[in-house]
């Protein structure tokens, strides 16, 4: 009995040492590997993690103007991509072409880091405005306020258009046009040139002779001063004189009677300037009749581009006394205007 007892301690001890080199070799192994880990730990802090910090930078190239697909290319050969493209309206660059890119060329970034472009997707269209029947400086401030620009002039007499008003004009008004494109003109120089031979118009009334020199495009200016001989109003003299060929656009010079006993030129400019409605797009019928202490005159009585200023001072209208002066446009009578 005693060696059986004795027997069965010893196993009971031999299988404790087993149990306890089990736990030993699995605890010695977990220290091994947890050294392992720490190594690899170690190993990624100070050399993997720097190496991917220090990831090659390359120079970023110029794809400005470049094609898109052209440019997505490029980007792909230096080592970039590009990211999601922006679309804006260009009127420099044609549709897919690249307007812009960020960072800009020459740069250095990491490989394979987004690259911003802008990529053009055409000239923004608008339709092209009317400039018949405008002045030749208004047609210009239409057009460059609206985005395009006058390009070529053409002009061409014209009996059914004023001087200096736009008969034509390419592209024609309406459609859709890039902002920036070039409009031609062609312009009125007015009526064919008449050659006129002056005759003698001494002694006549000027109240007759302007408005009839004026309906063939002479221009006229008018001096007053005193005449012992000659009644008020009647023509003393005038340049060009007698027999001299003129022609429209011209400009004849009048010294005509004033009042009576006085030494100096009389009568005073008169300060209106009568901007012509731009209602409309074709010239305007314009009437100005003045009165005063000399009579009822009509001073202007032609045809004017919508507005046009008339200057009456700069024509050298002069008046005597309290004025009226009544404006007729296309025979729509405008209020009244008193100059006292």
């Amino acid at each position: 009995m005693l060696l059986h007892g004795i027997a069965g301690i010893e196993g009971k001890g031999i299988e404790m040492n087993k149990v306890n080199k089990t736990l030993f070799a699995i605890i010695k192994v977990s220290l091994y590997g947890l050294i392992l880990i720490g190594i690899g730990g170690l190993l990624a802090i100070f050399v993997v993690i720097p190496r991917w910090i220090r990831t090659e930078e390359v120079l970023v190239p110029n794809i400005i103007g470049r094609d898109y697909y052209e440019a997505v290319r490029i980007l792909d050969d230096a080592g970039l991509r590009p990211a999601k493209p922006i679309h804006e309206a260009s009127s420099n660059a044609p549709k897919g072409d690249i307007v812009s890119q960020s960072p800009l060329a020459n740069f250095r970034i990491k490989s394979y880091q987004p690259v911003e472009i802008t990529v053009s997707i055409g000239a923004e269209l608008a339709p092209v405005p009317s400039v018949i029947g405008k002045s030749q400086n208004a047609a210009y401030e239409t057009l460059t306020t609206t985005g395009f620009r006058p390009n070529r002039v053409a002009f061409v007499h014209s009996a059914n258009y004023l001087r200096d008003t736009v008969i034509a004009q390419t592209p024609a008004e309406g459609g859709g046009q890039p902002r920036g494109t070039a409009v031609n003109l062609l312009v009125s120089l007015g009526v064919t040139p008449q050659y006129i031979q002056l005759p003698n118009l001494q002694r006549r009334p000027i109240s007759e002779v302007v408005p009839a020199l004026e309906a063939v495009g002479l221009n006229v200016d008018v001096q007053y001063s005193p005449h012992p001989k000659i009644p008020q109003g009647a023509i003393i003299t005038h340049k060009p004189s007698v027999g001299v060929l003129v022609r429209s656009g011209d400009r004849i010079s009048f010294e005509v009677s004033g009042v009576q006993g006085k030494t100096q030129n009389m009568g005073r400019l008169l300060p209106l300037k009568h901007l012509v409605s731009e209602e409309g797009k074709l010239s305007q019928h314009i009437k100005i009749i003045v009165s005063d202490d000399y009579g009822e005159r009509t001073e202007v009585d032609e045809r004017y581009a919508p507005g046009t200023v008339i200057d009456l001072e700069r024509k050298g209208v002069r008046v005597f006394g309290q004025t009226r002066v009544i404006i007729y446009e296309d025979g729509e009578r405008l209020p009244e205007l008193l100059y006292r």
